[in-house]
């Protein structure tokens, strides 16, 4: 396949997202890389420069396709980046065996007992496992994925696992402006019916970001999929933010109602502790919106959601073991539900909003002039002086994650 026709494959889904609801905002770009840099343009190159690359060192990738037979092992490195030549995802492509190779060893790259990893400007795209897979039960440190692309990936575009010592945790790390979709259902015969499948799933984190993402058809084939951002197991301190979420099975979850093997015997199930849900458009999906299950000090602030028929109940679902939850200022066409969890609710408007959204259908949430309601009605939080693009927030704040001003055209950001 020519490079045109590549950058035309993987370019084209993402770029209907900045033009068929609203602008998106794009990632700065990264500074020059600085220290030892090896280039690379085959797949042998790549794992050559791998093995060679040293503290402070950058991998650069020319344009191409890497189609990878086995994956990229990260382990024992500091402060070292890999990143498109070009500065561009969609130029670069990394890709395993294939979602239909039925290979349950397919990842692409795996970041192991490391401190200070970049991942930018790649695509991530068809392979049947995991994306990149974090293993939290080496102590990775200061892992920065910036400005990827993933599509079509089987089960995780990105994967945190853990080990069963609570003491050991991935800690300080970011995933931001990272594009998320898949064009492909699992089949039936795939764990839980085919249902087994999120874009990010990651356990045993501490002080980690999520922000200004763009989530698309992250979907089980029941509809049962995991959510497009799912957190649990022994985290602490994440944020997620400013992203933007459109027809996934699920938005936003901090726990689930289940166990994983990487709980010990007997522990208490805390799988979030004071983590934060803020400024996010969630939109579409036959399940939930935002869920916590076992979590604590979580607080839901400021979120615009859009609930289609199916489960229409479940915008927000505060569910059993969560403890001393804030759920303020958000804005949901649905309702908020209290499913054996614990929460303090105020400021939020739930309910039909129709005509609230500038176009719901296809994610863009902006408010219009007819959101009465929710315009100037929220209270002051100290954790959101911003809105979903970065605009400050009034002294009157707005419902939602969109704070609406007569100088905003709805249907783009400004």
């Amino acid at each position: 396949m020519n490079m045109v026709l590549l950058s035309i494959l993987f370019h084209l889904p993402f770029n209907s997202i900045a033009t068929d609801s609203f602008v998106f905002p794009k990632a700065p770009p990264l500074a020059s890389p600085q220290g030892q840099v090896i280039r690379a343009a085959t797949v042998d190159e790549l794992f050559g420069a791998v093995e060679h690359i040293g503290t402070g060192g950058t991998i650069l990738l020319g344009d191409g396709h890497y189609r990878l037979i086995q994956p990229i092992v990260l382990q024992e490195k500091e402060n070292m980046t890999i990143r498109s030549a070009a500065g561009d995802p969609t130029k670069v492509i990394l890709s395993g065996r294939g979602w239909d190779s039925d290979f349950q060893g397919d990842d692409i790259l795996r970041i192991a007992h490391c401190d200070g990893v970049t991942l930018a400007d790649i695509t991530f795209a068809d392979c049947r496992s995991y994306g990149v897979k974090v293993e939290a039960e080496n102590s990775p440190k200061n892992i920065c994925i910036y400005n990827c692309r993933f599509q079509d990936i089987g089960v995780r575009a990105i994967k945190g696992s853990a080990g069963q010592d609570p003491t050991v945790r991935a800690v300080h790390g970011s995933v931001r402006f990272c594009r998320f979709e898949n064009t492909k259902i699992p089949p039936a015969q795939w764990l839980f019916g085919g249902d087994y499948i999120a874009a990010i799933d990651m356990m045993a984190l501490e002080d980690w970001t999520f922000s200004d993402n763009v989530f698309r058809n992250i979907k089980g084939r029941n509809g049962g999929g995991r959510a497009a951002i799912f957190i649990w197991v022994r985290s602490r301190g994440v944020v997620v933010e400013r992203n933007w979420i459109l027809d996934c099975d699920r938005g936003v979850a901090f726990g689930n109602p289940g166990q994983s093997t990487a709980n010990g015997a007997g522990e208490r199930l805390v799988y979030v502790r004071d983590g934060v849900i803020r400024n996010n458009f969630i939109s579409g999906g036959p399940d939930c919106g935002i869920e916590v299950w076992y979590s604590e000090q979580i607080k839901v602030y400021n979120n615009s959601i859009w609930r289609p028929e199916p489960n229409w109940n479940r915008g927000i679902r505060i569910g059993t073991g969560t403890s001393d939850a804030d759920i303020v200022n958000n804005l949901v066409h649905g309702q908020i539900q209290l499913d054996g969890g614990q929460a303090r609710l105020h400021h939020n408007l739930t309910g039909r909003l129709d005509g609230y959204f500038a176009d719901p259908t296809s994610g863009n949430l902006a408010l219009t002039q007819r959101a009465t309601k929710a315009i100037g009605q929220g209270v002051v939080l100290p954790e959101v002086t911003e809105d979903i693009r970065r605009h400050c927030r009034s002294e009157s704040p707005n419902l939602g994650a969109w704070e609406f001003d007569n100088e905003s055209e709805p249907n783009g950001l400004p």
